[in-house]
């Protein structure tokens, strides 16, 4: 058949390009050709060789083109005339409030020419879907984590990600989601019972007011110039505590994984008897109730 081109109109900031990225990257063969917009974040950070990109910057002045894409993508679909994938969608209830949002599936149409693929619009943020994919972080971006971590004391070495900003004025489920302070606080006591020298490095958007939440003598803080360097310190660990944010969830998937990975019960619905997004929960993790 030879290389396929796809085309896929991305959204959102770098956690949610990595998982969008990591969902191309398990459908895609080497060699392939993907015509994106929105990705900027990931290919600025990230090394992906197997697949070449051609990527348009998503910016507000673009979204009418972007939204354009999309309508012409699913039309080619529905005429059967390329292939297309998306994330289908499902109900999730809280309380008497019932919200259709993306679940843990796909579906797949063929097209006349299958030569050609349309991803429709989804952030595919499942452990499932994230696979193995084939992209690392760029080099450049660890050498700030990597002279930080070499002042140290000795011993392994965990992240605490507490994130906050945005989060303090957003709601799903018609809640705040964010995380109490005592989740990070047992988080610690788990991993100190495993490795009771352990170095707690903590990254956070509000530096200041976490790090006297915690109150935890001997805790490091980094700050890194970027993005890139804050999950670099993340992959550079042995494990640590995430927040419920898809950066946060990336740092832990390329850490050492020697510590306990801790992460919230329900990801963005804590304490209503399921999960969401559906499947964000990995293996690899350890989750407790916030």
């Amino acid at each position: 058949m030879g290389r396929r081109c796809a085309l896929f109109t991305g959204d959102g900031r770098l956690g949610n390009q990595l998982f969008e990225a990591a969902f191309l990257d398990g459908i895609l063969q080497t060699g392939d050709r993907l015509f994106a917009t929105g990705m900027e974040e990931f290919l600025n950070g990230f090394d992906w060789e197997r697949v070449a990109v051609r990527n348009r910057e998503d910016t507000y002045k673009r979204r009418g083109f972007k939204r354009w894409l999309r309508r012409l993508g699913r039309m080619a679909v529905a005429l059967r005339l390329v292939d297309g994938i998306g994330q289908t969608k499902q109900d999730f209830a809280s309380g008497e409030r019932h919200y259709l949002l993306h679940g843990s599936d796909v579906v797949q149409k063929r097209g006349i020419f299958s030569r050609f693929l349309y991803v429709d619009k989804g952030y595919f943020q499942s452990a499932e879907f994230a696979g193995e994919p084939s992209f690392r972080l760029k080099d450049e971006h660890k050498a700030a984590a990597r002279a930080f971590l070499a002042r140290l004391p000795a011993g392994p070495r965990a992240f605490i990600h507490v994130r906050r900003g945005d989060y303090r004025h957003w709601k799903i489920f018609d809640r705040s989601p964010l995380l109490p302070m005592s989740y990070y606080l047992r988080g610690i006591e788990i991993i100190k019972a495993a490795a009771p020298d352990t170095q707690f490095i903590l990254l956070s958007d509000e530096v200041e007011a976490a790090t006297a939440e915690l109150g935890l003598s001997g805790l490091h803080v980094f700050s890194g110039q970027n993005v890139y360097e804050d999950l670099a310190m993340m992959t550079l660990c042995d494990g640590g505590i995430i927040s419920n944010s898809t950066l946060s969830w990336w740092g832990g998937y390329f850490c050492g994984r020697k510590l306990p990975l801790i992460s919230p019960r329900g990801w963005l619905a804590t304490g209503l008897g399921f999960e969401y997004p559906a499947g964000i929960t990995g293996p690899w993790m350890t989750p407790i109730e916030p």
